[in-house]
């Protein structure tokens, strides 16, 4: 099969791989769409060193079950599907009390384990998902937005809250689409001055969208003696939107942590114990859930895939995935 192999920062390269054969109860994903999201990028770039290398990366993935192990349910035969990420233990202590995303035992299909940037991908039948009346662009979606939904689950926002997203790529967009669902008094992103996504945050649910100059505009014009947003966003992937999402949040709020860039930033701790405010990270969630807001149409995508390139243009689509203007980058296979 052909792949894209990550072998270091900057070096990615389509090469002929041998078909994988999936056993016991693993089954094979003929790859047809795959999305190129922040942590394959900081692993392109070299700001997150990845887990094994040579890697096949990608994880937001969509495509046809070709074949399966002998103890898998041949019923998937044929079924469009989307999978989760984490292939865990079913055994320590994390994976019997629900928290299987933090088995330290798992494997990571696209960042411990080869994932969807190829022809065929491997992952065990208990991940899958069917995405029946999604489009191939829609389920290349899921995992991500799964992401968003945990966000919530972990850091439930209240009902007319005052909200603050900070970077408004993939991952700041869908955010503000879900957080529309919860009823916020106003959703105002920030992004770098003049960024060309301004617009689609816009549609997508944002009040206004403002340069992180303007944090101390947003704070006297949008919150209660320019005291603070209830729950902040931080989806910039930078140091300066942890320090910003600080100056951002009340006293006792919320600040969601959703960047991983794999580099250290800096904040301003002193203000954050001052302020007794929250931060709560979140990565892998709920596909179920996600599914459904993608099929009640209450989170839309189509606008949000900037560009799709042919697996055999990986390279120059990772490239440009940097473009400022871009949101997301599919691969079709």
């Amino acid at each position: 099969m052909k792949a894209l192999v990550l072998h270091g920062p900057g070096d990615l390269r389509l090469e002929e791989l041998p078909d994988p054969v999936p056993r016991d109860d693993w089954v094979r994903i003929k790859v047809r769409r795959v999305g190129i999201c922040g942590t394959d990028k900081a692993f392109y770039k070299g700001t997150y060193k990845p887990f094994k290398l040579p890697l096949v990366p990608g994880h937001e993935i969509v495509g046809v079950v070709d074949m399966v192990g002998d103890k898998a349910d041949k019923e998937w035969l044929g079924k469009r599907v989307t999978t989760e990420i984490n292939v865990n233990c079913k055994k320590c202590w994390h994976c019997r009390h629900n928290m299987p995303t933090h088995c330290p035992y798992r494997q990571t299909i696209g960042i411990s384990i080869d994932g969807g940037m190829a022809e065929y991908v491997l992952t065990k039948q208990d991940l899958l998902h069917s995405v029946e009346g999604l489009s191939d662009k829609q389920a290349a979606f899921v995992e991500p937005l799964a992401a968003i939904v945990e966000m919530t689950r972990m850091a439930r926002p209240e009902k007319r809250s005052r909200v603050a997203v900070i970077g408004i790529g993939t991952i700041g967009l869908l955010a503000i689409q879900v957080l529309k669902q919860y009823d916020p008094e106003v959703i105002i992103a920030f992004a770098r001055p003049s960024s060309p996504k301004a617009g689609l945050a816009e549609n997508m649910g944002a009040d206004e969208v403002l340069s992180s100059d303007d944090y101390e505009y947003a704070l006297k014009k949008y919150t209660p003696e320019a005291a603070g947003f209830d729950y902040v966003v931080e989806a910039s992937g930078s140091n300066a939107g942890a320090d910003l999402a600080v100056k951002l949040v009340r006293s006792r709020g919320i600040i969601a942590a959703k960047s991983t860039q794999g580099s250290r930033v800096s904040l301003d701790y002193t203000t954050l114990v001052i302020k007794e405010a929250s931060i709560v990270g979140s990565r892998c969630g709920p596909f179920r859930e996600a599914i459904e807001l993608l099929r009640s149409g209450d989170v839309k995508i189509d606008d949000l895939v900037s560009t799709e390139y042919r697996l055999k243009e990986g390279v120059k689509g990772f490239e440009k995935s940097f473009d400022r203007s871009v949101v997301k980058i599919h691969l079709v296979v």
